[in-house]
Order: C-alpha cells, then sequence, then structure tokens
C-alpha cells in the first residue's frame, strides 16, 4: 500500500508537469497557419460578422469558422493577444480526450478508454498542437465524437446517439471540411460491410444523419456563397480536398512513408508501442478475421491514411485526425498483453518502451545541456525529482503497467515544459513580424499605418495596434511610399522593388529572420543558428 500511494504521487507529479507545459504553451507567438487564424478571428471580433470570413480585408475560403469562433470568443473575453486566441480551441480538444475514452470504451472496455485518454494526453500530437493551433485540433474531437456515438448508436439503437453522431460530424465539417465526414463514414461503413450487416449498411436513414450534419455546417456554406458564389462551395467539397490529394491545387510530396516517420516523433512517447499494436492488429486480422468484433477503427484509420499517404499534398498535422482512434488501438493491444504477465509479446513491448524512454532523455539532456541551455538550476530539480521518481518506479517489484507508462509520461511531461517554457519562447523571438509589429505598437504615431509587402505569412495582421494593409501591387506600393507615417514590412525582394521606384525612405532597418515553420537543423545546432538565419526589412517613409 505503502509503494502505491507513493506511485500515486508520482501519477499526480507527472499531471503537474503536464498541465504545466501546456499552460506555458498558451503564451507562445504565434506563427503559420495560426497567425493567419488569430487574424481572421480578429477581424470577426472588430466586425461582428462570424459569416463572411475575411483577411487583410480580401474574402477567406480555406478554412471553415469553427476554429474563428472559438478563438473570437477568447478575444471577446481576454482581448487580442495568444493565451486568448488559444485557450477555446485548446479546452475543446481537451474534449477529444475525453471523447477518446468513451470511443475506447464503447468498442472494447474501461481500462482501454483510460489508457487510450491517457496516451492522447500525454502524447507530442497533443503538446504540440496546443501550442501551435490549427483546425486539426478540434478535427480529431469531433471524429472522435462521431465515431464514439456511432459506435454507441450500433449498440443502442437510441436516437440521441444517432444525432448526437451526425452532430459530431457536422461539428467536424466545419472544423476543416468533408474530411470531418468522410473519415467517420469511413469507419462506419467498414465496420458494417465487414460485419455483413447490408440492411443497416444501405438503410436511408443514413440520409437523415446527412441531413442533420449538413444543417450543422450550414454557417460556412452561406458564408462561402455569400463571397465566393457556387465556386466557393466546390473549392469546399471538392478542390480544397481532391486537389490537395492529386497535387492540382496543391502540393509535390512524393514520400509515401511520411506519416510514418512523421509518428515517430509526434507519437512519442508511444510511437513504438503504436507500431508494435499495428502489427499484432494485422497479424489477428490475418489469422481469425471472423474473431473481430468491431471494425470502425480498421476503416476510420486505414482509408484515410492511404489516402494522406498518396496524396501530394502532406503536411504532420493532416494525421491528427486519427490520432484518437491510433491512441484506442495502442491501447487494446497494450491492456491485451499487461493482462498476460509473462509473455513474450509484453517483454517486447517493454522493451520499445523502455528504447522510447532513452530516446526521450537523451534528447531532452541535449536540450537543456547543449542544444537550448538555460541558466536556471530548477530546470535541473525537476530533472533530478523526474529521474528519482523513475528509478523508484523500476526498483519496485510489480506493478508492470506503471514501470510500463509512467516513466515515459513523465519525461515527456517535463520535455515539453522546458520546450515550452525555454526553448520555444526563444526560438520564436527570431519572428521578425512580430517583432516589427511590437515596434509599431510601441513606437508608432496615431496617423500611422503598418504595411505587409510580399512576406507570405500573417503575423503583422494579428500583432499590429491598428489593423495592417497587405500591398498588392507594385502601383499600390509607389502610392504607400509617397504617404507618410508608413511602415513596410518586406522581404529582400520587395527591398529591391521600393529602391527601384526611387523614393527614399527615413529608415531601412534589417532584422534577422526565421521562419519558425521551417527552422531545419542549422537552426538547431547553435554554431549554425546564426548563419540559418535569413534578413526581413522594415522600412519607413518620412
Amino acid at each position: 500500500m505503502f509503494e502505491r500511494n507513493k506511485l500515486s504521487f508520482i501519477a499526480i507529479f507527472a499531471l503537474l508537469l503536464a498541465l504545466a507545459a501546456y499552460y506555458f504553451g498558451l503564451f507562445i507567438d504565434l506563427t503559420g497557419d495560426a497567425g493567419k487564424y488569430a487574424a481572421i478571428a480578429r477581424h470577426i471580433t472588430e466586425s461582428g460578422d462570424y459569416i463572411n470570413l475575411k483577411i487583410h480585408g480580401d474574402a477567406y475560403d480555406q478554412k471553415p469558422p469553427l476554429l474563428f469562433w472559438l478563438a473570437a470568443l477568447g478575444f471577446k473575453i481576454g482581448g487580442l493577444n495568444n493565451p486568448s486566441f488559444k485557450i477555446f480551441p485548446v479546452l475543446y480538444g481537451f474534449l477529444g480526450i475525453f471523447f477518446t475514452y468513451k470511443l475506447g470504451q464503447s468498442l472494447y472496455n474501461k481500462r482501454t478508454g483510460q489508457l487510450a485518454a491517457s496516451m492522447l494526453f500525454f502524447s507530442q500530437f497533443y503538446f504540440l498542437y496546443c501550442m501551435d493551433i490549427h483546425t486539426d485540433l478540434l478535427l480529431q474531437a469531433n471524429v472522435a465524437l462521431a465515431i464514439w456515438q456511432l459506435s454507441e448508436y450500433l449498440k443502442r439503437r437510441k436516437a440521441l446517439n444517432f444525432i448526437l453522431a451526425f452532430t459530431g460530424i457536422g461539428l467536424a465539417m466545419m472544423s476543416k471540411g468533408p474530411i470531418g465526414g468522410a473519415v467517420p463514414a469511413f469507419a462506419l461503413g467498414a465496420h458494417l460491410l465487414l460485419k455483413g450487416d447490408f440492411k443497416q449498411l444501405f438503410h436511408p436513414k443514413w440520409l437523415a444523419g446527412i441531413t442533420i450534419s449538413l444543417l450543422v455546417a450550414s454557417p460556412a456554406f452561406i458564408g462561402l456563397q455569400n463571397q465566393f458564389g457556387p465556386e466557393g462551395l466546390r473549392f469546399f467539397f471538392w478542390t480544397n480536398n481532391v486537389g490537395r490529394i492529386s497535387g492540382e491545387y496543391v502540393g509535390n510530396n512524393t514520400d509515401h512513408l511520411f506519416y510514418i516517420h512523421n509518428l515517430l516523433y509526434l507519437y512519442a512517447p508511444w510511437s513504438l508501442l503504436l507500431f508494435a499494436s499495428i502489427f499484432f492488429e494485422f497479424k489477428a486480422i490475418v489469422s481469425n478475421p471472423l474473431k473481430q468484433q468491431e471494425h470502425f477503427l480498421l476503416g476510420g484509420i486505414w482509408v484515410y491514411f492511404i489516402i494522406i499517404s498518396l496524396a501530394r499534398g502532406k503536411a504532420p498535422n493532416y494525421i491528427f485526425i486519427l490520432v484518437p482512434m491510433l491512441s484506442v488501438l495502442t491501447a487494446k493491444w497494450t491492456v491485451h498483453f499487461l493482462n498476460k504477465p509473462e509473455s513474450k509479446e509484453l517483454k517486447t513491448i517493454q522493451l520499445f518502451q523502455g528504447i522510447s524512454f532513452g530516446l526521450i532523455a537523451f534528447f531532452l539532456l541535449a536540450l537543456i545541456i547543449y542544444l537550448f541551455p538555460s541558466g536556471n538550476p530548477f530546470y535541473w530539480v525537476l530533472l533530478l525529482a523526474v529521474g528519482t521518481a523513475c528509478l523508484f518506479i523500476y526498483l519496485q517489484k510489480g506493478f508492470v503497467t506503471e514501470k510500463l507508462l509512467l516513466p515515459s509520461v513523465l519525461l515527456i511531461a517535463l520535455t515539453n515544459l522546458y520546450l515550452n517554457r525555454q526553448v520555444f519562447p526563444y526560438t520564436f523571438s527570431f519572428q521578425s513580424s512580430v517583432e516589427t509589429a511590437r515596434l509599431f505598437n510601441e513606437q508608432a504615431g496615431p496617423d500611422e499605418q503598418l504595411y505587409n509587402y510580399l512576406y507570405d505569412q500573417y503575423e503583422l495582421f494579428f500583432y499590429g495596434k491598428a489593423n495592417a494593409t497587405q500591398i498588392k501591387d507594385k502601383s499600390q506600393l509607389l502610392e504607400t511610399l509617397q504617404r507618410p507615417g508608413s511602415w513596410i514590412y518586406t522581404t529582400p525582394a520587395g527591398l529591391d522593388s521600393i529602391r527601384q521606384t526611387g523614393i527614399a525612405a527615413k529608415n531601412i532597418i534589417p532584422l534577422k529572420n526565421k521562419n519558425m515553420n521551417r527552422t531545419g537543423i542549422k537552426f538547431i545546432i547553435p554554431q549554425l543558428r546564426e548563419s540559418s538565419l535569413d534578413t526581413m526589412y522594415l522600412v519607413r517613409t518620412n
């Protein structure tokens, strides 16, 4: 009992480390897509228009509005800042942890659900995308809700489960488009098809469900129709999805193993457990396919996984939608082998988890000692506490589950606390767009204006105290240069264009810059970091 109480205390310590990591992630500056989403949400807040989405004054059609609505709610309550943008999407994303627990419980048992939810909460996926907000954070939560409720509906035939399932699908479509309906459809269709339940598969009631989903997602359709006409709806349902698969709209990535090697770090510390679980799952299917009680995971994971692996447009966050189901799959097999304490398979996954633990420990030490060292001794105190706790766990007799999972939980939580409190605030300080907006906010007079020229990200449009303006062509550039009090943020090519006009500028300030979406190995190595930076320019007119 004494050892059990100590292990419970260690588990609480790990939870507090993780919550601290999530908390500090709220304050880190925005970059890339997150900067764009914040700028759109800012427009909603200032205009009161929740339907017709805009970015720097232009109509926007890339993503549906659910994320922007949540961010705008944060802005209404807390003002225009990083935590206000992130807090409600993060809380919504945490609902995905609960939905994953219920999905695992519905498909298998309570222990599987609990372990799946824990794996999700302590995964690098969640730590990263609760810091760098993407629409996929909401998407995966809504898809988990939909599949959980579809599973419950087929068990109980209750109307409430049916309505909640298709409401979840509608919300998933409001998160990122039709893919929010496709993945639950793959899961449901595969389950019914492989169970041979053709009566259910072709039942007309599913049309009523589709109607519910379309009604829930209708604000996205209305905004697209208002601003783009029928072409906006075509973009939503076809171009933005099929175009990414074919590469006609965006993408030229032909690496079909892209998501395999991304899962190796994004699903840390559980990635090796995941790959082992996938192996055992397919081995079981091949050896006795009729024994399978459910096929939601088979259809929900692998149809979409094959599609995105073959697609020309790829990004690491595209696979986030599958992580709740991957967590349930991993938890299913982990629980299975934990119930066989003397099995060879359990020893195998213990070895795999030990390797994961060692790799994360090496990475954390490399961060603290060499890559991004801190002079704060508190991190060494935490590292000592985590190391002592891990040693205590390994020295206990029995407690197989705790030995397998708890050391990795401690280590991944501490790693992300160090990343979110020490590393990311430092590295994100190299975003000169954010620095420019803050300089403008501090120094610009009431009649001065901030402009963006040729820079393809959107942080200026969120962080500037006054709405920044996009310079779209050289004639508008010429006009802006002739206007006193103009602050123009631009690239080296943009500076060349400014000099070619022959108009003298009051001040040209070079700014060291790094795009945080594409850091590269040179930026990570301290001796090479300076050489990895490029230069942006802030040009001020007389």
